[in-house]
């Protein structure tokens, strides 16, 4: 009897040690980019990343670079149900020097200040049938919205209270993964390599947002958490004009002051940073990024920069600065700086946008280091 039991506990060792190696084996050592999981397939964008393996583990970052800053997971917790309140109700609170995105969706836009970001970092939003991921990192000063629609299904996304280059490592509460917010792609776990795609966001101030869209909704205070959002708890520490940097980057780039504010943008195998006090000097810049011809432009009204693509059809264009509007040197068309041609040969067409997105220098070297960079120098 009791050789039997001894029999029959083995067993089950053995298959349970079994069905984790098989778990193991299909999560860690699979490549992922050949998943036959749809949702997981849906995610795939590969990154140009090298993606490796140590201890069972995917990533495509040093895992000695993952630092922990929050020691809790959801220490700081995401918003998973916003809700929205009118210009004027968020008016009686909001600092109008204070930042924040700038969200349009079928027609509609929303503001998420950075006032209330600063305490959770992610909300998990479906604005207009539309799933989003909004994120800020107050280490960074980097906002950025992706979507999080993978596969027909919408997944929710956490802080994971680990860092890497400071920046702020999401995690995602399907498959658990590490999320580098700086890159947009998976870079530790299971779906390491997958990229998450970028919508489109302005980076402007609550004065700017207020007045150009009145009738726009408002990430409300009303989060169910307890917050003093009248206050930044990075301000009395003076670290956003410090060249302080509270964690390890993998790369240091002297280039310019270390949190001098930086409008980023990648493609393939390419990326450039444009300091946003050189672009507000200098008004347009017509550059190339790699094989993707630019526009990288001061708006005056909303005190911000925005990027397009100079390609119209087969035609390149290159692009000033009029007094109100954008004119383009081939036709002499004027642009407003929504990218809509208001005049001219042109009139009626709309330039394609590009998403730019806003960092502190430090950050957008350390997750890029083989960036370009244009100052006023050039």
């Amino acid at each position: 009897m009791n050789r039997s039991k001894l029999y029959l506990s083995a067993l089950i060792i053995v298959v349970v040690v079994g069905a984790l190696w098989y778990r193991q084996y299909k999560i860690y050592r699979t490549p992922v980019t050949e998943s036959n999981d749809p949702e997981i397939q849906a995610l795939l964008e590969p990154s140009s990343r090298e993606v490796t393996q140590t201890n069972g583990v995917l990533h495509s970052i040093p895992l000695d670079e993952v630092i922990t800053g929050n020691p809790v997971k959801d220490g700081i917790p995401s918003i998973d149900k916003p809700k929205f309140q009118s210009v004027g109700a968020a008016d009686q609170y909001l600092d109008d020097n204070g930042f924040g995105l700038a969200v349009e969706v079928n027609g509609e836009y929303r503001f998420y200040p950075y006032q209330i970001l600063v305490w959770h970092e992610i909300v998990n939003e479906t604005f207009n049938g539309q799933d989003l991921l909004v994120t800020y990192c107050p280490l960074c000063f980097t906002g950025i919205v992706f979507e999080r629609d993978f596969g027909g299904d919408a997944v929710e996304f956490g802080t994971s209270g680990k860092l890497w280059n400071s920046n702020l490592l999401m995690y995602d509460r399907t498959s658990d993964s590490l999320w580098s917010q700086a890159l947009g792609e998976a870079v530790v776990g299971e779906r390491t390599g997958s990229k998450l795609k970028l919508y489109p966001s302005l980076t402007i101030s609550w004065t700017s947002f207020k007045t150009e869209h009145p009738g726009g909704r408002v990430l409300s205070s009303d989060t169910g958490f307890s917050r003093d959002y009248t206050q930044d708890p990075y301000e009395p520490r003076g670290y956003y004009t410090s060249s302080t940097i509270m964690f390890p980057l993998s790369n240091e780039d002297s280039r310019l002051f270390s949190k001098a504010l930086v409008f980023g943008y990648k493609t393939d195998d390419a990326q450039k940073a444009f300091e946003k006090d050189a672009i507000e000097e200098v008004g347009v810049v017509n550059d190339q990024v790699g094989d993707e011809a630019v526009l990288i432009a001061w708006d005056p009204s909303t005190e911000t920069v925005r990027g397009y693509s100079r390609q119209v059809d087969t035609a390149v264009l290159t692009f000033t600065q009029g007094d109100d509007f954008l004119v383009d040197d081939q036709t002499g068309s004027l642009w407003n700086y929504e990218g809509e041609a208001v005049s001219g040969d042109y009139r009626g067409r709309t330039l394609s946008s590009l998403v730019l997105e806003n960092s502190f220098w430090f950050s957008w070297a350390a997750s890029h280091p083989n960036t370009e960079l244009f100052t006023s120098n050039e």
